[in-house]
C-alpha cells in the first residue's frame, strides 16, 4: 500500500475531528485524479470501525474501483460488492453497493441491510446524493435524522455551486476541501494548458433540463459536418500525437467523430455505454499502448476512467455544468512521466442566452479570456499579480494574453461601479470576481470576498497578506445581500477609514484629479490614463494604501 498523501491525512484528521464535534453529514471536495477512493477505502481502520461500511455508487466502474481501493488498503479486510447477480455476505465488513439495484424505495435488498449494523455511509460522486433513490437509502439508514448515531460522507469533484444541485438538503457543511489549482501547485496534478476554437454553431435555441442542455437537442445542432471538421482541425493543429479523449452528445456523434478522424489518417475509435465490455476494454488498452490515438466517447469516459497517460482533452460535447466539466477535465490532469502537461481544447460555440462550462471555470479565469495555448495557472497567477498591483483593473475585461502588455495604461480595462446586480445592496466599489462571487478590495492588498459553495450559501472572507495563513472566515448567509451586509459591517468595524474611499456615490468623484494624486500615481510608477477622475484616482490610491483621496 501507497503511503497517504499529506493533504489525503489531513483530510481524515478533519472528518474525525468534525464528527466529535457533532456533525454527521459531511461533504469532502476534491478534484479528480486526487485519489478519493483511496481516502474512503481508509475509514474501516482510521475510524477503528467495529460495525460495517457501506459505499453507494452508480456505476459498475466506480464499484470495481473502489473494491480494487479497499483489496489494497488492507488485502485481509472482506469486501463484497451488491449489484444485479452479485450479493455481499452478511458477514463481510464492507458492502460496496450500486444504487441502482438497492435504492428502490421498499426494494428488499435495501431492507436485508439492516441500520443497526453499520456505522458509516459513503456516497462516491456526491453530487447524485440528491435523487430519489439516494434519499430512499439514507431514509432507511436514518442518517437525515437530527440525532442520527450514524455517519454519512460524500465525495466530490467540484468545490463550488454552479448546477443547482441543492446538496444543502443531504449535507450539512463541507469539511474538506481543495482546489485543482491546490492540486496542481503541489504537483500532484499536471499542469493544464487551453486554447480556445470558436464554432458558428448556435446554441440559444436548445432547451435546457436539470441545469444542462437537452441531449436529443443538442446533437441535432452539434453533430454536423462542419463543427465535426472543426474538430478534427483543432486536434491537427494542436494537439497532433497527443493522447486525446473526445467528450461527444450522445453516441452518433463520437461514432461520427471517430469515423471523420480516421479518414483523415488519425488513429480513433470511440466507445459508449452499450458496446460489449470486452470491445471496450480492448479499446481502451490501444489507447494507453499507444495504439490509438484519440478515443471519442458519450457519457462513458466522465467518471471512473483512469489512464494517466491522456494528454488532451477536447470538448466535442458543450455544457452548462461546471462539474460535468470538471470530470471531463480531470480525465486527463493525472501525473504521468511520459507527459509534461495537459492540452484543454474548448469549443466556442455562438450563444446569448446561455452561460458555458470551460476552462476559465476551473481557475477563476473569465469567460472571455482565450488562452491562446497559455499554461492556466500561469495566466492565473499574472492576473492576480495584476490585481495586487492595479486594483482597480477589472480583470474580466482582459481578454488575450496580449491584453496583460497593456493593462495599466487603458482606462477601458478599469471597473469603479459595482456590478449591477449588487447595486442595490451597498454603495461601496464591490467588483465580480471571474470565477463567480465578489471582491471589496481594501488598503494595503486587503480585501473581502463573497463566493456560493456548493450548500448554497455565501461564504465571506477576509484575506490579508497580515494574517497567518492569510485567510479568516467571516461566516456565511443564505443570500447575497445578507452577505454583503456581514462583509460591510466588518469594514466598517474594522477598517472604518476606507470607507470614504470606497464609497461611489460622492459628487468630488468626478473631478479631474488634484496634483497631489498625479504626484503620487507617478511616484508609484502608475501611468495616469487620459480621462481618469478624481474619485477613481482616489480609489486607486486607497487600493494602494494611501490616506486621504488628495
Amino acid at each position: 500500500m501507497k503511503a497517504l498523501r499529506p493533504y489525503q491525512r489531513q483530510c481524515l484528521e478533519r472528518l474525525r475531528q468534525r464528527y466529535r464535534e457533532g456533525k454527521r453529514r459531511m461533504l469532502v471536495s476534491l478534484p479528480t485524479g486526487t485519489g478519493k477512493t483511496i481516502i474512503f477505502a481508509q475509514f474501516p481502520n482510521y475510524f477503528r470501525m467495529k460495525k460495517r461500511l457501506l459505499v453507494l455508487a452508480h456505476r459498475e466502474e466506480l464499484l470495481e474501483q473502489a473494491l480494487e481501493k479497499f483489496h489494497d488498503a488492507d488485502p485481509n479486510l472482506p469486501v463484497e460488492i451488491e449489484q444485479a447477480g452479485k450479493r455481499a455476505s452478511a458477514d463481510c465488513k464492507v458492502v460496496i453497493a450500486s444504487v441502482p439495484t438497492i435504492g428502490r424505495a421498499g426494494n428488499k435488498r435495501l431492507t436485508a441491510l439492516d441500520p443497526e449494523d453499520f456505522y458509516l455511509i459513503v456516497v462516491d460522486e456526491a453530487h447524485h446524493a440528491v435523487a430519489k433513490s439516494y434519499r430512499a437509502i439514507f431514509e432507511h439508514f436514518g442518517l437525515l435524522a437530527p440525532n442520527t448515531p450514524r455517519m454519512l460522507v460524500g465525495f466530490t469533484a467540484t468545490p463550488r455551486r454552479g448546477d443547482q444541485q441543492g446538496l444543502g438538503e443531504v449535507f450539512e457543511e463541507i469539511a474538506y476541501s481543495r482546489s485543482l489549482e491546490e492540486m496542481i501547485r503541489g504537483r500532484f496534478l499536471c499542469p493544464v494548458s487551453g486554447w480556445r476554437v470558436t464554432s458558428d454553431v448556435n446554441l440559444d435555441g436548445v432547451q435546457v433540463k436539470a441545469g444542462d442542455f437537452v441531449e436529443s437537442q443538442l446533437a441535432r445542432v452539434v453533430d454536423v459536418a462542419e463543427r465535426n471538421a472543426l474538430l478534427l482541425r483543432a486536434y491537427q493543429d494542436l494537439a497532433r500525437h497527443r493522447r486525446c479523449i473526445v467528450f461527444c452528445v450522445n453516441v452518433a456523434h463520437a461514432q461520427d467523430v471517430a469515423a471523420l478522424f480516421c479518414d483523415a489518417g488519425v488513429r480513433a475509435a470511440a466507445v459508449w455505454g452499450a458496446m460489449p465490455k470486452a470491445e471496450r476494454r480492448t479499446t481502451l488498452a490501444q489507447l494507453s499502448s499507444g495504439e490509438i490515438e484519440v478515443v471519442t466517447n458519450c457519457n462513458v469516459l466522465t467518471e471512473g476512467f483512469d489512464e494517466p497517460r491522456i494528454d488532451c482533452i477536447l470538448m466535442g460535447r458543450p455544457t452548462r455544468s461546471r462539474l460535468l466539466y470538471a470530470q471531463m477535465v480531470g480525465r486527463g490532469t493525472r501525473l504521468h512521466p511520459e507527459k509534461s502537461d495537459l492540452l484543454v481544447i474548448d469549443v466556442a460555440d455562438n450563444t446569448r442566452k446561455h452561460t458555458l462550462a470551460g476552462l476559465h471555470a476551473l481557475f477563476d479565469l473569465d469567460p472571455a479570456l482565450d488562452l491562446q495555448g497559455s499554461n492556466a495557472l500561469v495566466m492565473a497567477d499574472r492576473l492576480r499579480a495584476i490585481v495586487e498591483r492595479f486594483p482597480w483593473v477589472d480583470i474580466r475585461k482582459i481578454k488575450t494574453p496580449r491584453d496583460l502588455e497593456f493593462v495599466a495604461e487603458r482606462i477601458d480595462l478599469f471597473r469603479f461601479e459595482p456590478p449591477q446586480e449588487v447595486q442595490p445592496y451597498t454603495r461601496l466599489s464591490w467588483c465580480a470576481t471571474p470565477g463567480g462571487g465578489y471582491r471589496l478590495g481594501l488598503p494595503e492588498r486587503e480585501h473581502v470576498v463573497i463566493q456560493q459553495n456548493l450548500l448554497d450559501a455565501w461564504e465571506v472572507k477576509f484575506r490579508s497578506p497580515k494574517r497567518q495563513g492569510g485567510e479568516v472566515s467571516l461566516g456565511s448567509a443564505p443570500e447575497l445581500p445578507a452577505a454583503i451586509r456581514k462583509a460591510e459591517t466588518f469594514v466598517q468595524r474594522e477598517r472604518a477609514a476606507t470607507i470614504r474611499v470606497l464609497d461611489v456615490s460622492a459628487r468630488w468623484r468626478n473631478q479631474p484629479p488634484s496634483d497631489a494624486q498625479r504626484g503620487f500615481l507617478q511616484r508609484k510608477g502608475i501611468p495616469i490614463p487620459k480621462g481618469l477622475t478624481r474619485g477613481q484616482a482616489s480609489w486607486m490610491i486607497g487600493l494602494l494604501g494611501a490616506r486621504g483621496r488628495g
